[in-house]
């Protein structure tokens, strides 16, 4: 079976666990810095298409530890 090569919005959400506003912020980023790569993250209509091997770059930046309260 193939293994997709590019994911969709919903699709990276879904594995990273980021918000829909992280999204945003990181695209804005990447935009500028795969400008020269573009089949690697390009916008088609209204939708992105992102190649699986930039997947790490919408990994979480922080991990929330949860304190514990005694």
């Amino acid at each position: 079976m193939n293994q997709k090569t590019y994911l969709k919005f919903s699709e990276v959400l879904e594995i990273t666990g980021i918000s829909e506003r992280t999204f945003r912020y990181r695209i804005k980023e990447l935009k500028t810095k795969y400008k020269n790569n573009p089949e690697l993250l390009h916008k088609k209509q209204h939708s992105w298409k992102i190649h699986q091997s930039i997947l790490f770059e919408f990994n979480p930046k922080y991990n929330i530890t949860k304190t514990k309260k005694n």
